[in-house]
């Protein structure tokens, strides 16, 4: 197979000879069997299909057949444009489940998207779209039972006003909607999304997620009223709301309004310090005891806006929450400054059947770890992010959680070596996050030579390791290096070219690699990684993240064009590389030969996660 669709390609040949050989080839694609060119083009990935049905008229056919029978597409990594989404979907009338990246869509891609098989309907960065997207997915999509959207603020806040105003038309016409979540980018100010709306929520919901939302807003979607309480209580399980402010007045009006609630996350960023009576308090998370199904609870406060904390919750709050909740299968935590070791501890003492529990910016130390083997045998996911008074006691602590999957230690400046020696015979962990940590090459040692099925590993700011370490990692006695998929080194200034050499011949399924702030790595680090090949000669490597790496010369993005970094959906590069001078190739060059690329300026974290901005083709 690989032999023909090299045939295909044979046509871009220069002079008689080239056409000729194209004529020939794309002669002898034509006579094969349809059923076995659409068997081809089903096993292509999708950039590669439609790069097959624009060599020849057969294969044209081919991948036409191949997509008019999916049910199931996810387009969230391939940015399509207008002309591609709708030669994908065209003629499709069994699709029911779309997720798509829209951030090169707008409008004239409606039609194709707006199918009334759908159930499932994802549209994931857009930016470009008008209150025509609302209205046709509205009228045409009955049946649907879950709709996700993210939206950005374009250069038209006429335009981008308008769509915010637009999602009755969802609500209003999709009648068996069952998960709404709505995201739009950036936070605004409280009110500026009209979810209003959305009252009464429809009886059918069950997933709801709103972002942003104001305090007042939020109250109106659930009042503690007769008439109300019968339609939302029985059904809605899960709710997500990104606030501008968290109060006791609130966590009132949902506990006393969503009885069968599951599954509970807030999320708010005061623009300033909150008021003494209108904040959350102990109060507050005793009412929380209400909700007797709830076994999902996160409750965080960002500084985006000010440094402000929950200062008015203390120990007395968590007890409290710790005897009503006993029933709490996860639990987040962010922003609770005077909380100390003894909240924490009543929480992992009291909720025995607690799989993942996570704080950040906490004071608790190396005492509130101890036994939680015992205190919660079934933990499986332990998050402890920028939590200063933890050493190296809470890593050996937590090495005797024999089910650990995910330990996330980002921030914790006092984890060292004798740590990770204890972590690398954890047998069921995946992923660990150690940014910050105070480890050495002797660390990433003991991690290679250890017993963790390793597959995400973030060593970001580990500012001791070196070239060494990477070495040590990847070439111990361990499998690390057969199941490592993320790898995070960036900001570490004695990593250079060696490492990434050492990543591109080691690690077999390397999906995302992140370098960013590396200031040793250059054109020819890039070289060799650009040219590996694994799994029958195909590059794993996806998401690459060289944000700030300054010693990358003006024409660094030349090492990106075919056949280089084959399979690479996401190119993080940073604003400050973008706008050099005399760069060749350019972003828009490069970008055109390889249209299922996406190249981040803005810095974001790998795959621009939890950012949502237009792409940068319409910037």
């Amino acid at each position: 197979m690989e032999k023909r669709r090299r045939l295909v390609v044979a046509g871009d040949g220069e002079g008689d000879g080239g056409e000729a050989s194209g004529s020939a080839a794309r002669g002898l694609v034509e006579s094969l069997p349809e059923a076995l060119l659409v068997e081809v083009v089903v096993r292509l990935e999708l950039e590669a299909a439609c790069s097959a049905a624009s060599s020849c008229r057969a294969l044209r056919a081919a991948a036409a057949a191949a997509f008019s029978a999916v049910t199931s597409l996810d387009l969230s990594m391939f940015p399509p444009t207008n002309a591609i989404l709708n030669r994908i979907l065209a003629g499709n009338g069994a699709l029911r489940c779309l997720a798509v990246n829209c951030s090169l869509l707008d409008d004239s891609a409606v039609g194709a998207i707006a199918k009334g098989s759908l159930r499932e309907l994802s549209l994931l960065k857009c930016s470009s779209f008008s209150s025509y997207l609302f209205v046709a997915v509205g009228e045409r999509c009955k049946n649907l039972r879950s709709f996700v959207l993210e939206m950005a603020a374009s250069d038209d806040d006429e335009h981008f006003g308008i769509c915010r105003k637009s999602i009755a038309h969802i609500v209003k016409g999709c009648g068996y909607l069952e998960n709404l979540s709505l995201k739009f980018f950036p936070l605004l100010g409280p009110g500026s999304v009209d979810f209003e709306s959305l009252v009464p929520i429809p009886s059918t919901i069950k997933v709801l997620l709103l972002q942003p939302v104001s305090n007042w807003q939020a109250k109106r979607l659930f009042p503690i009223s007769t008439s109300l309480k019968t339609s939302i209580s029985n059904t809605l399980e899960s709710l997500s709301l990104v606030l501008d402010i968290i109060t006791d007045e609130l966590v009132a009006f949902i506990t006393g309004s969503l009885h069968n609630l599951v599954e509970l996350c807030l999320e708010d960023n005061p623009m300033k310090e909150p008021d003494l009576h209108n904040d959350l308090t102990n109060v507050g998370l005793q009412a929380l005891g209400l909700c007797h199904n709830l076994a999902h609870l996160s409750l965080t406060r960002g500084k985006q806006n000010c440094s402000s904390t929950f200062r008015r919750v203390t120990d007395f709050g968590i007890m409290m929450l710790a005897d009503g909740c006993k029933q709490l299968k996860t639990i987040r935590l962010a922003g609770f400054s005077k909380v100390r070791d003894a909240g924490y501890a009543a929480l992992l003492q009291s909720c025995k059947d607690l799989k993942k529990f996570e704080v950040s910016t906490g004071y608790l130390s190396d005492l509130t770890c101890l036994d939680l083997d015992e205190a919660a045998p079934k933990m499986t996911e332990v998050r402890l992010l920028c939590c200063s008074l933890l050493t190296s006691e809470t890593a050996i602590s937590l090495s005797s959680c024999t089910k650990l999957e995910v330990l996330d230690l980002s921030g914790c400046r006092s984890i060292a070596d004798s740590g990770l020696a204890s972590i690398s015979q954890l047998s069921k962990l995946t992923l660990l996050d150690l940014a910050g940590a105070d480890i050495t090459d002797a660390g990433l040692s003991a991690l290679g030579n250890g017993r963790c099925p390793m597959s995400s590993l973030c060593l970001r700011g580990c500012k001791r390791i070196s070239n060494n370490g990477i070495a040590s990692l990847l070439c111990g006695s361990g499998t690390i290096n057969k199941t490592l998929i993320s790898l995070d080194i960036g900001n570490v200034p004695r990593i250079s070219g060696r490492a990434v050499t050492l990543i591109a011949k080691n690690c077999e399924q390397i999906s995302s690699l992140c370098l960013r702030n590396c200031l040793l790595i250059n054109d020819s680090s890039l070289e060799t990684l650009g040219s590996m090949r694994h799994n029958l000669g195909k590059s794993s490597l996806r998401m690459l993240d060289l944000s700030y790496c300054s010693r990358l010369s003006r024409n660094f993005l030349g090492l990106f064009e075919p056949p280089f970094f084959r399979g690479l959906r996401w190119l993080g590069v940073g604003k400050n590389m973008l706008e050099r001078r005399g760069c060749s190739p350019t972003v828009a060059e490069l970008l055109e030969r390889k249209p299922g690329l996406t190249v981040c300026g803005n810095a974001c974290e790998m795959g621009c996660r939890n950012q949502c901005h237009p792409d940068i083709r319409r910037q």
